[in-house]
């Protein structure tokens, strides 16, 4: 990276091209005149008074008292922590204002967004990893990885399931604590970076072989999640091979039926007692129960369901668009038990 390109971004902070060449100037060769300002930085003299005027009101530089002015630049990391703050402050108080002013509008919400921003999409998958409740299904290769780690570990540590595809290109990345946290594949080749968020929402984040850029859809709508999280199955998570497989915890909670039944299966034949708590929908109603897991059903391509047994009957329980289980799931707390 170039000087153009490590200074450009000031640009972001509320800086002209000029106000950005005038700091730079002063950061890279100390306090100057302004007669000498005018010849470093290559900036027109008429327009230098209210440059300065303009970087001392932002709190960018200084200027020394009497009547020979001299300026300096305030150091980078006093200068932008300043504006960083006034911004935080500034979201706060604009994020609230919006939340306080938009209950009652009517709202039209489109069940995809395309994104074509490498900043932005990455900022959204950061937010869903953030705003996840219960489960988050993702595959990421090293870029988005690194970025990610620390919010996806964030994540596992106030109760949110994790599971984790990676690419070869993560072979030489410290997943340590990572493991720890997670169930962790590693597949072959390369596929779309995929993140579904509590089976409520998903985005796909693939490359335009024509453009050579990266885009991303926002999904938020059952069916096309319900697509999305079967080729995730299918395409990403079947061809891969553990890194980190199911910890034993205190609970695991799941919203998705296959990947509830592969734990299922890993815990019951490793010779662990299983019970479960199923939140759900049935032809009668909402359903909520507690019982001993039995097993799995499963039809590849068809259904991926499990039987829970209860006091008075076993039910199967199946997806979240299931149409022919007992029970269609929404959420799945497990605990294991190691028989003795």
């Amino acid at each position: 990276m170039n000087n153009d390109e490590v200074f450009e971004k000031l640009s972001k902070f509320g800086l002209s091209p000029y106000e950005i060449k005038v700091y730079k100037t002063l950061l890279l060769n100390g306090p100057q005149t302004s007669t000498a300002i005018v010849s470093t930085a290559g900036v027109p003299q008429p327009r230098v008074y209210d440059l300065f005027n303009n970087l001392i009101s932002k709190g960018l530089i200084e200027v020394s008292p009497g009547k020979k002015k001299i300026y300096r630049a305030v150091p980078v990391e006093v200068a932008l922590n300043r504006i960083i703050s006034e911004m935080n402050s500034y979201k706060d108080n604009i994020s609230k204002f919006v939340e306080d002013n938009t209950h009652n509008i009517k709202k039209y919400n489109p069940y995809l967004w395309y994104m074509d921003n490498e900043n932005l999409i990455r900022e959204q998958v950061k937010n869903m990893i953030n705003n996840a409740n219960t489960e988050i299904i993702v595959s990421l290769r090293l870029p988005l990885l690194k970025y990610l780690d620390k919010y996806i570990i964030e994540a596992a540590e106030r109760g949110v399931s994790v599971f984790i595809t990676i690419f070869p290109d993560s072979d030489r990345y410290d997943i340590t604590e990572l493991i720890d946290k997670a169930v962790i594949k590693r597949r072959p080749g390369i596929s779309p970076e995929v993140l579904i968020k509590d089976r409520g929402e998903a985005i796909v984040y693939a490359d335009n072989i024509t453009t050579r850029m990266g885009y991303a859809i926002d999904f938020q709508e059952e069916e096309m999640i319900h697509i999305i999280n079967y080729y995730y199955n299918n395409i990403i998570w079947k061809p891969s091979i553990y890194i980190s497989k199911f910890q034993i915890k205190d609970s695991w909670i799941f919203n998705t039926s296959w990947m509830s039944c592969e734990a299922i299966n890993m815990y019951l034949n490793n010779g662990y007692k299983l019970d479960g708590r199923v939140i759900g929908d049935t032809q009668k109603g909402k359903v909520d129960l507690k019982g001993t897991i039995k097993g799995t059903d499963i039809i590849p391509g068809y259904k991926n369901s499990f039987l829970i047994q209860t006091d008075d009957q076993v039910f199967t329980v199946g997806g979240r668009l299931t149409r022919i289980e007992d029970i269609r799931m929404d959420k799945l707390y497990l605990t294991a038990e190691k028989i003795k």
